[in-house]
């Protein structure tokens, strides 16, 4: 029911349009669709009756795209024309630099002040994904923290919630009880509430998160 949109720096449009029919769909497999193995009658009448459903749900009138934006003012024309209530960035140190301004830190808090006042501005949300530091996957605790957001300061600082995605499977499969069914939403900085994590059901095949492990769970049983 809300208007939405997304600036896609790293992925292109088509990519993440195969994530969207994935996701909407109970029955495709996002490895399928990536590597174009949907050849049986089956899974084109799937994809079929997907897209008749994305045309209603990501009509343009309530969802915009963009993967050929590189900087910031023109996001904010985007912007301003469409008034989304909540703006997807993935992600910020993708977005070109004040030329102007030659230190990165003091670029990158220049760019998520503007974001602030954007937002602030038009009255949305905007969720910003940002890189970690590399010296996160050196370190014997593999869980992230403030001090492994690239250029963490402007971030951390003008922010109203930091949160990790943290997915131990990939970092320790031998060790990890869990599996690779779950993930840990931490979050490091929550402004209005209180910090502290929770694990969430996780189905990358399906591209899609759960609000709890047994939701998940009760999926998988079907």
């Amino acid at each position: 029911g809300l208007k939405v949109m997304g600036f896609n720096r790293e992925m292109t449009n088509v990519e993440m349009l195969k994530k969207l029919i994935v996701l909407e769909s109970d029955k495709l497999s996002y490895l399928n669709v990536r590597q174009g193995l949907i050849g049986d009658l089956e899974t084109m009448a799937e994809i079929e009756a997907v897209k008749r459903k994305l045309s209603d749900k990501y009509a343009e009138d309530k969802f915009a795209m963009f993967d050929n934006i590189s900087n910031f003012d023109e996001c904010s024309v985007q912007v301003k024309k469409f008034k989304p209530d909540v703006i997807f960035d993935d992600y910020i140190q993708l977005i070109d630099a004040n030329s102007h301004i030659k230190e990165r830190r003091l670029q990158l808090e220049k760019l998520v002040n503007d974001y602030k006042w954007l937002v602030k501005t038009e009255n949305c949300a905007a969720v910003l994904v940002s890189q970690l530091n590399r010296a996160l996957e050196s370190r014997g605790d593999a869980k992230p923290r403030m001090s492994d957001l690239a250029e963490s300061g402007a971030i951390e600082q003008v922010a109203e919630n930091v949160l990790f995605v943290f997915y131990q499977y990939k970092t320790d499969i031998n060790k990890y009880s869990d599996g690779q069914n779950i993930i840990e939403l931490i979050g490091s900085k929550v402004r209005y509430g209180t910090s502290g994590s929770t694990k969430l059901g996780f189905n990358g095949d399906k591209v899609k998160l759960y609000n709890s492990i047994e939701e998940l769970r009760r999926e998988l049983v079907k």
